[in-house]
Parts: C-alpha cells; structure tokens; sequence
C-alpha cells in the first residue's frame, strides 16, 4: 500500500511539474510583450536584455496612435466593427442552424452537416483567388459588409456544431410544455429554449469575435483603402513604418490588441467553458 501510495504521489507531482513548466513556456512570450511595451526604446536596444524591466514608461503606447501615420484608433474601431457585425450574425444563423439541426429529422441531415464541416477545413489560400472574384464582381471589395459577411461565414460550421450539441441537452419536453400552455413555437424556443442556451451563445461569440478581430489575410487581400482596413493589416504597416524596427512600439500595439480579448474572455469565462465544454462533448 505505502508503494501504490508513492507511486501515486510521484505521479500527481510529475503532472503538476508538466503542467507549470508548460504554462511558463506559454506564458514567457506574453510576459516579454507586456515587458517590452513598458521600456523605453535604449532599454529595448541594450543588450544583455534586462528580463524585469529597469524602467516604467507609458510613453510607447502615446506614441502609437500619435505619431504614426498608419496605426491609430481608426484600425482597432473597424476592427471592433467587424467583431461585432460577426458576432451579431453568426449567433442568429448558428441559433436558428443548430437548432434545427437538433430538433428535426430530414434528408441528408447527416450529409449536410458533414459538408458543412468539410468546407470549413479547406485552406485559406485555396479560397482567396475566387472570393477575391465574387467580391469584385458583387460589389463587396474593399467594404465592411462585404468582411462581416465573410468572417460570419467562416465562422457558421463550428458554431453550427457547437450549438446543435448544446440543444441536444436541453429537454425537448420543456419546449412542448409550453405549446400545451399556448404559446407558438417561436415562443417556446425565445423564452424557454434559448435563455437555457447561453452558455452555447457566449462561447460561439466568443469564439466569433476572436476569429473576426484576429483575421489577417482576407482583409489584406479584399481591402485597399484605410478607411475599412483593420488594425491587423495596419499593424504591418507600422511594422516598418519608421525604417528600424521599433519593437517597444510593436510591442505596445500588441498588448492594445490583446486587451479586448482578453476582457471580452474575462467577462465571458463562465459561459465559454460551459458551453464549449457541453458542446463539444455532445454534438
């Protein structure tokens, strides 16, 4: 027994050292972008690097939305535009598709489910060269609809996914409770059904607005002007804005960037893990 006994303990202890060496491996690089955007540019240049930073200046951060020419409030705005412009559709479409999907029985459901994650797994570049087409030949380049539609759609399968198997556990009988107490379907599934689904809502919104915040590509390739360019694009832009890199600058823009995801995430922890958890194990 006293060896079963170490046995486990020298388990439990190996797990946990695992687990915190691979947290400071994830957490490392943050910790040099947050240290990074605190320096002032001489202690950014030293060398050796000073690992705690010797000095404190909020300057870095003044710096980039004043002196460049590029970068500034605009890009993170659209960006929250389209964030939110993705969040708002996607959660409609992925309500009304998950459910359907999880409450009726029709031909090719399986099928069209299996299509519908099946596009979502074909690489970016391979559907780059024909959006660029439609979009010019719809009159969606170089607009924020024509972004907020195609982060919505990229955005639909997992969604889709995630909240079919989230109303997978949420009784059907609670639904036609209230039909017998006269209420339409429309009814039962606005106050009875969806309230009960949001944990599912908040983790696909989660997930919608990090997609939509973070995308790089289409909005490099399908957008010309700066007016509708987000703060992703923009931040290559300022990359070399100033000939020599300034890495406190692109450091301070980082951590700028990182501050909506991380509070949105903050805000909308509970429900994250909830309904990515109920999801994923159910759909």
């Amino acid at each position: 027994m006293k060896g079963r006994g170490r046995v486990g303990a020298s388990r439990v202890i190996f797990t946990y050292a695992v687990l915190t060496g691979w947290a400071l491996f994830c957490l490392l690089p943050l910790y040099w972008v947050f240290s990074t955007a605190i320096k002032s540019p001489q202690e950014v240049t030293a060398w050796p690097p000073s690992f705690i930073p010797q000095t404190f200046t909020l300057e870095n951060f003044v710096d980039i939305f004043t002196r460049s020419r590029t970068f500034g409030i605009p890009p993170f705005v659209n960006s929250a535009i389209y964030g939110f412009g993705t969040v708002g559709l996607t959660l409609v479409v992925c309500s009304l598709s998950g459910f359907a999907f999880s409450r009726y029985r029709f031909s090719g459901r399986g099928l069209l489910m299996f299509a519908i994650l099946f596009l979502n797994m074909l690489p970016g570049l391979a559907k780059i060269i024909p959006l660029y087409v439609m979009f010019i030949h719809y009159g969606l380049y170089d607009t924020r609809v024509g972004l907020i539609l195609l982060y919505t759609i990229g955005e639909i399968p997992l969604g889709t996914w995630l909240m079919k198997g989230y109303f997978d556990t949420i009784p059907r009988e609670m639904e036609e409770a209230a039909l017998v107490d006269g209420a339409s379907t429309f009814q039962a599934v606005w106050r009875i059904t969806l309230p009960l689904a949001l944990p599912g809502l908040g983790a696909v919104a989660v997930i919608a607005f990090n997609g939509a915040w973070n995308e790089y590509l289409n909005p490099l390739i399908l957008t010309s002007s700066r007016e509708v360019r987000p703060y992703t694009v923009a931040l290559s832009a300022f990359a070399g804005e100033f000939g020599q890199v300034q890495w406190n600058y692109i450091a301070s823009a980082a951590v700028v960037s990182m501050l909506p995801i991380i509070i949105l995430f903050g805000v909308f922890q509970r429900y994250f893990i909830a309904g990515l958890g109920t999801g994923a194990v159910k759909g």
